[in-house]
């Protein structure tokens, strides 16, 4: 049998994030960005991140996937393998959300109270919950790559997600919109340390993982993902914005520029650990290599 390079190296791939990828890359953050602020916005009961969610996932979420799938138009049959296929079960939960959402925002808008928004509030949460996570499930259960098989994977995703949900709940809060300031910005905090430690504890177990999966922790520390990852997540994503908060609760106020530069830091943050998640994933060689 000829044996080629990549059946005995670390081999990284490329089909979710180089070139056309990075469609994927950015559908990967948007739902998790999505989900996660309806969820924040279920707390608050704001109307406005309730809707703002919903546009991120229709249209950022849903336009990006279906950019990159190449024949947006035959997507729906991806929707007839959900025993099979966590993609498809993915594709069913944007679209059930869509069209739970905005029946929602009708009824919110229309019938605040009712039995019938009550019910509609409670489905689309599940929804946008399955949305959140179900990318971090897709990439878990690639087994090929260690670095990606893990539990710790869809948590991390969800917890992302719902940083962000607090994050721009601040920003609707500061224009005056249907959030409270005070318990955003402790949502924040909270959120800013559990991601911090979720990373701390899923690159430490990747280590652990098999040859490979050591491999792309380095990448990440040490590797050409390096500057998008300290620059990126520690410091715009978790660094600054804790800073920010730490500063806004000894202080007791703090100027709005400085809040809103903050949840851009966040989200710049989001971005950065999406992508150096994808790109540092590698598929284990198919043999040993020769001693």
């Amino acid at each position: 049998m000829e044996i080629h390079q990549w059946m005995i190296s670390y081999t990284r791939q490329t089909e979710w994030i180089d070139k056309r990828g990075i469609l994927l890359w950015i559908a990967f953050y948007a739902g998790g960005l999505g989900g996660g602020l309806y969820l924040v916005s279920l707390y608050f009961n704001s109307l406005w991140g309730m809707f703002i969610s919903w546009l991120i996932i229709g249209v950022i979420k849903g336009g990006t996937h279906l950019l990159f799938l190449g024949k947006p138009g035959r997507f729906w049959r991806i929707m007839f393998r959900p025993q099979t296929s966590w993609l498809a079960r993915g594709f069913i939960f944007v679209v059930l959300f869509v069209g739970s959402g905005a029946i929602q925002l009708m009824l919110s808008h229309w019938m605040p109270g009712s039995v019938p928004e009550i019910l509609f509030k409670v489905s689309t949460g599940i929804l946008a919950f399955g949305v959140a996570v179900y990318t971090g499930i897709i990439l878990k259960n690639i087994k090929g790559v260690p670095f990606w098989n893990s539990i710790l994977l869809p948590i991390l995703f969800v917890l992302c997600g719902i940083l962000g949900g607090f994050g721009l709940s601040v920003v609707i809060a500061l224009a005056g919109g249907d959030v409270n300031l005070s318990a955003a910005e402790w949502g924040s905090r909270v959120l800013l340390i559990a991601n911090a430690l979720v990373i701390i504890l899923y690159l430490f177990k990747a280590e652990q993982r098999e040859e490979v999966g050591k491999q792309s922790v380095m990448e990440q520390l040490r590797g050409n993902n390096a500057p998008i990852f300290w620059i990126g997540i520690v410091a715009s994503g978790i660094a600054i914005p804790l800073a920010i908060a730490v500063t806004s609760l000894i202080a007791g106020e703090i100027a709005s520029g400085l809040l809103v530069f903050g949840v851009i830091c966040e989200i710049i943050g989001g971005l950065a650990l999406r992508y150096c998640v994808l790109k540092a994933g590698a598929y284990k060689p198919l043999v040993a290599k020769a001693q």
